[in-house]
């Protein structure tokens, strides 16, 4: 609100002396007076009115709306105008009275034992200040028109978000802030280059053998493998048929039946063969050596002539 200037006061200027002064009138010291021709200007009656109607305001700043709150009261209450000093005054006995207020509903919540207040801590802060609830109650419709309680306040200016980068998601390998450093003619103000798949192909390396030589060995490797794999595969499902008959045919009693049959028979001939063996082992012992006692007396052919060594001549 706007400070209001007090107004100079006209008054007549004094003599240096007194009218019974004994020195004669020659002698006294003049003065020329300069009366104004017209009244001092005053400011306009918008200087004296209440700024706060139509003010733009922000709700960040709770010190502004202090100030704006304390100025419609004066105006409701009769003033026209304040000054700044006056109004700072009024906001720090504001504060003192509500970090006071405050620090009642604090203690009383504390002394609960609890983390938040509730209407019963407020009701505590009021008792300490002797204000009855009832006092509260005029305050529930104040009697300052909604037209000046309403703030108009600015529109907030769009916020405008960075573009969105996608280096983290893609990679190095896929981001294309490498190619645009690299152009060096590409001017700084453009925007980063896409991803590197949208204009470059991703070389891939398939990984296949291009070496004749390894080729073979690889598919004889694998030949050899898939064999012993045939081999190991074939003896488990002959064992497992052999099994799966041994057990249809105990299941089955002439089967069984049968098959102890068989058992005992090549058992049996099994048993025949290996005394059949022992027993012929047995009679060749008990015969004695033969021998050919004439064989002295055999013709006898005639025996080869052997031919004289062949003379060794000494100093060749």
């Amino acid at each position: 609100m706007a400070p209001i200037s007090p107004v100079e006061s006209k008054k007549r200027a004094s003599p240096s002396q007194s009218d019974n002064s004994e020195e004669p009138t020659s002698k006294r010291r003049r003065y020329d007076v300069d009366m104004p021709q017209s009244p001092p200007v005053e400011p306009p009656e918008s200087y004296y009115e209440s700024k706060t109607e139509k003010v733009t305001m922000f709700d960040e700043d709770p010190h502004n709306l202090l100030l704006r709150a304390i100025a419609l009261s004066l105006e409701h209450v009769g003033f026209t105008g304040a000054s700044s000093e006056a109004l700072e005054e009024f906001c720090a006995e504001v504060d003192v009275y509500a970090a006071q207020f405050l620090s009642r509903v604090t203690s009383s919540m504390l002394n609960a034992r609890r983390s938040l207040p509730t209407p019963l801590d407020f009701k505590y802060a009021l008792s300490e200040f002797d204000l009855p609830i009832a006092s509260i109650e005029p305050h529930l419709r104040p009697p300052i028109p909604a037209s000046k309680l309403l703030l108009q306040l600015e529109p907030a200016s769009p916020v405008e978000l960075a573009p969105a980068s996608l280096e983290k998601l893609l990679g190095d390998a896929l981001s294309g802030e490498a190619e645009k450093k690299v152009k060096p003619y590409i001017p700084k103000r453009f925007p980063a280059f896409p991803s590197k798949h949208t204009f470059k192909w991703t070389e891939r390396d398939s990984g296949r053998e291009t070496n004749p030589r390894r080729v073979r060995e690889e598919a004889a490797k694998l030949a050899r493998q898939s064999e012993e794999a045939l081999r190991r595969l074939t003896k488990v499902a002959k064992a497992g048929k052999e099994k799966d008959v041994k057990k249809a045919a105990s299941k089955d009693p002439k089967s069984k039946a049968r098959h102890e049959m068989w058992e005992k028979t090549i058992g049996a001939l099994s048993t025949d063969r290996v005394e059949a063996a022992v027993k012929e082992g047995l009679e060749d012992n008990d015969r004695g050596l033969i021998v050919n006692a004439d064989r002295s007396f055999h013709r006898k052919g005639t025996a080869a002539k052997k031919k004289p060594p062949l003379p060794v001549i000494e100093g060749l």
